[in-house]
């Protein structure tokens, strides 16, 4: 229930969580939002005033690996 609450919690200042730190995905305006043992990535989109959701992965796993996977950036 918790991941939900954070969901909606991105309706008002979704920015307020940092860009994440590597390329490509930095100049992409990939951000994270950690919450208990997992990571949320995502990107916004204020021309369309929409937050995407990308990928929600647990934290020990291997996380370049795992967003060089995800597509739809």
């Amino acid at each position: 229930m918790k991941i939900v609450y954070t969901f909606r919690a991105l309706d008002s200042m979704p920015e307020r969580n940092p860009l994440y730190k590597e390329e490509p995905w930095h100049s992409r305006g990939v951000r994270f939002l950690p919450i208990n043992n997992y990571l949320i990535f995502y990107t916004v989109d204020h021309s369309a005033d929409m937050v995407s959701i990308a990928r929600i992965m647990y934290g020990g796993r291997d996380i370049r690996h795992q967003l060089n996977e995800t597509t739809g950036w």
